[in-house]
């Protein structure tokens, strides 16, 4: 019991330092991926496992999860640091609903910051009231096709998305929820 409470902290610890050092730096490094996956593999086979996942489960949940992601990283939309960091989820958890429920709060959370960057790249550009008026079309001056405004964020975007982050806090969240 302790020892499975103790993995548990471990866990929760290393979410917290994935999940600031992501939104901080918008990287996950190497290092912090091996420890997650030392940490996962002792909790694997040491019998203590917080999340009750088996050997051949965490494994499988491993491959899924680099599967899923893969081909974001191969179309230059996500990081392979996010990548890596899903597999070590994966590992924690198997191919379970809590994988998945951390792939969809990570992407909920990912799409409003998304938003929220597309919203503040065009206002650095205009006042708002002349913005919202293109935008809706109301300005002698027509609306920017949403291709070009894409293709003007991209140009000019000088920081991602930390993916690893968000789905690091969905996991601390999921965690928190389920002790509860």
């Amino acid at each position: 019991m302790a020892a499975t409470v103790l993995l548990a902290v471990f866990s929760l610890l290393w979410l917290l330092v994935i999940a600031v050092m992501d939104l901080r730096i918008r990287k996950v490094r190497n290092w912090m991926v091996l420890l997650g996956l030392a940490i996962g593999t002792v909790a694997l086979f040491s019998g203590a496992h917080p999340f009750q996942v088996t050997p051949l489960n965490g494994v499988l949940g491993m491959l899924v999860a680099s599967i899923a992601l893969l081909p974001f990283y191969a179309l230059g939309w996500m990081g392979a640091g996010d990548v890596k960091f899903a597999a070590v989820i994966g590992l924690w958890l198997g191919p379970s609903p809590a994988l998945l429920a951390i792939w969809v709060g990570g992407s909920v959370l990912a799409g409003l910051h998304g938003l929220i960057v597309l919203a503040w790249s065009a206002l650095q550009h205009r006042p708002l009231g002349v913005w919202l008026q293109t935008q809706l079309g109301s300005v002698g001056a027509p609306a920017k096709p949403l291709e070009l405004q894409l293709n003007f964020v991209a140009r000019n975007r000088t920081r991602s998305i930390p993916y690893a982050g968000y789905m690091a806090i969905a996991a601390i969240g999921l965690m928190l929820w389920s002790r509860a």
